[in-house]
């Protein structure tokens, strides 16, 4: 079993107010929850100044190091959410996502792939997949937009990744899209998926949390049952939940073991 959270802290207009109220929501989730291993946080947890130079951050700058002491302190493995970030290799900033294990040491970082709308013309993106091996089970990170696509996730399910971090931020109006691409990308790959979601309002829209967790009813293998828990909607707080790990990894084997390859499928036109 592999114990996982999503933290979904309120933005709020000062970094520091968010500091303290990520490693607040932290303590209340590891009190209750001891055998927490793995959280994540949402695409986007800090504020966002009109000024917007000052959005950007150097490479593993504050808030970087931020979460780099909440792991190392806590003792716990940490996604680190989306950091917009400036790098002296590149042009345009990056939006990236961290993973630091519970040692606060730094194990690899996914750049996001599919840049959404404005996201376009502001940052460079990535045009690499990476799958995160430990011990006991690999993981990949896909941002947002990366979940609405489903060659993302069907390729990180195809490379051995067992579970997906997905740190979003997904305004109140696109709740209903997004449920349906969480679910679906579950399904077709058998594959759990820890989405985390920002709450908070910034640039006039409104970012209502309702961070998901989705696995698989054990025992049901056809049709297999969808396990979803949420986040509170339009409040600070997390959600929690045991995922078993080896029983969702012999449903993606099956289901894998059944597709079809495009290649192996001829398509045809029909003039009527």
């Amino acid at each position: 079993m592999l114990n996982v959270a999503c933290i979904q802290p309120q933005i709020n207009q000062s970094r520091n107010k968010c500091y303290i109220e990520i490693e607040k929501i932290l303590k209340t989730l590891l009190n209750k929850n001891i055998k927490c291993e793995f959280i994540c946080l949402p695409e986007r947890w800090i504020p966002y100044d009109r000024d917007k130079e000052s959005n950007f951050q150097k490479e593993r700058g504050k808030d970087y190091q931020f979460i780099k002491k909440l792991a190392k302190e806590h003792n716990i493995n940490i996604i680190s959410g989306g950091i917009w970030e400036k790098r002296s290799n590149s042009n345009k900033p990056f939006i990236t996502s961290y993973f630091i294990n519970k040692h606060g040491e730094e194990m690899g970082r996914q750049d996001k792939i599919h840049l959404y709308s404005f996201e376009r013309t502001t940052f460079e993106s990535s045009s690499e997949l990476n799958i995160f091996k430990l011990k006991s089970f690999n993981f990949a990170i896909l941002i947002c937009f990366d979940m609405a696509f489903f060659e993302t996730p069907r390729l990180a399910s195809e490379n051995k990744a067992n579970i997906l971090f997905s740190p979003t931020q997904i305004r109140d109006s696109g709740l209903n899209n997004w449920d349906i691409y969480l679910k679906a990308r579950a399904l077709e790959n058998r594959i759990p998926i820890v989405a985390c979601n920002t709450f908070g309002e910034f640039t006039n829209r409104t970012f209502p949390g309702k961070s998901k967790i989705l696995s698989f009813t054990f025992g049901h293998y056809s049709p297999s049952l969808i396990k979803m828990i949420e986040a509170p909607y339009k409040s600070s707080g997390y959600v929690y939940d045991s995922i078993d790990i080896e029983f969702a990894n012999k449903l993606r084997k099956q289901r894998l073991s059944e597709k079809v390859e495009k290649s192996e499928i001829s398509v045809n036109i029909i003039s009527i």
